[in-house]
């Protein structure tokens, strides 16, 4: 298994997953899809912030189940 460093846009917020990467998704939110952005879906638990944790927003589409995290910088 891998270990892959990354950040939101701005770099506020540090993170790194373990992963062994098997398929990518297609984003479909407005920033992703103008440049073309594609995913990794991991499980919460292989999924370290390391930095900038007091940047994360959360935000609920439609039925309010699930909570996406994002960047509020």
């Amino acid at each position: 298994m891998k270990t892959i460093k990354g950040s939101c846009h701005c770099q506020a917020i540090q993170f790194e997953i373990a992963t062994d990467i098997t398929a990518l998704t297609t984003c479909d939110c407005s920033i992703c899809a103008r440049k073309n952005a594609l995913m990794v879906k991991v499980h919460e638990t292989s999924m370290t912030i390391t930095a900038g944790e007091d940047f994360l927003n959360t935000y609920h589409f439609n039925t309010k189940t699930a909570m996406h995290y994002f960047c509020k910088a």
